[in-house]
């Protein structure tokens, strides 16, 4: 599923896993819950609640939306200083050239021991020699396992910023929830979590993308209407008070939106 393994919640830092409602029904749904509650009882995570699947696409719909259109100067900027970043960083450059003079090095202990074999060179200057040789090469090697990790993030960065450059590009709006957009430039989504006054918020929707960037929304304005409810026809309004880490973004409420959480006011379901 595209939300396996990547949904956290908010609460107890615990995974969302997928659960299906009244599967052998016409009203059956999918739920995310949170594994620490289901499994190990809800007093273990009571604020945590089932988040209807269709909720979190429809949030990720009007997110991406908000990241696209509010806050692409931003995000270029963004973009900008981490691609200026990667290239002062140059860890995958000097990675390489710690292995050529590793290899120089190697080439010439070699050497070395050709001449002492060959005796055109004494075992006092082959012993001070090997061993200078030897101690530069254990500081190349030290510094080789110290610059792979940092170039293979850097390679991993590179290829993300890459990506989302060009998610964003292609894809500037979105009617309906896409996979593969979704896989290729968000981190991870949490599920529930604290207002800016520090009040529990089980309906808050946060979404972690790949460059850093984060905004929420709320869960409550995405919810679909029940089945057997009579406008179970009418299509959802996206609508949601979303803030960035960068800049506050919001959109406005519509009658539609409004009428819609009216219904479903009592659902501990988001």
């Amino acid at each position: 599923y595209a939300f396996s393994c990547m949904i956290e919640c908010g609460f107890c830092g615990g995974t969302l896993t997928r659960r299906s409602w009244h599967s052998s029904s016409q009203y059956n749904k999918a739920i995310w819950q949170c594994v620490v509650s289901t499994k190990k009882g809800k007093k273990f995570c009571p604020e945590s609640k089932g988040v209807d699947e269709r909720t979190i696409e429809r949030a990720f719909v009007e997110s991406y939306r908000l990241l696209c259109q509010n806050n692409k100067d931003v995000l270029d900027e963004f973009m900008k200083r981490t691609e200026e970043t990667l290239s002062e960083s140059n860890a995958g450059k000097r990675l390489a050239k710690a292995e050529r003079d590793i290899h120089a090095l190697e080439v010439k202990k070699n050497k070395l021991v050709d001449m002492r074999l060959e005796d055109t060179i004494d075992k006092e200057t082959y012993d001070r020699k090997y061993l200078d040789l030897s101690s530069q090469i254990e500081q190349l090697q030290k510094e080789c396992e110290s610059l792979q990790d940092a170039a293979e993030t850097e390679s991993t960065m590179r290829k993300r910023v890459a990506m989302f450059r060009q998610t964003l590009e292609q894809n500037e709006v979105l009617d309906t929830f896409d996979r593969h957009i979704f896989e290729s430039i968000v981190e991870k989504v949490i599920v529930g979590g604290y207002d800016s006054n520090g009040n529990k918020d089980p309906y808050m929707i946060v979404f972690v993308y790949k460059t850093g960037f984060k905004n929420s929304v709320d869960g409550k304005n995405f919810k679909p209407l029940r089945k057997n409810s009579k406008e179970n026809h009418s299509p959802a309004v996206l609508c949601s008070h979303a803030s960035n880490e960068a800049e506050s973004m919001c959109s406005d409420s519509s009658d539609d939106t409004l009428r819609m959480r009216a219904l479903d006011v009592k659902s501990p379901v988001i």
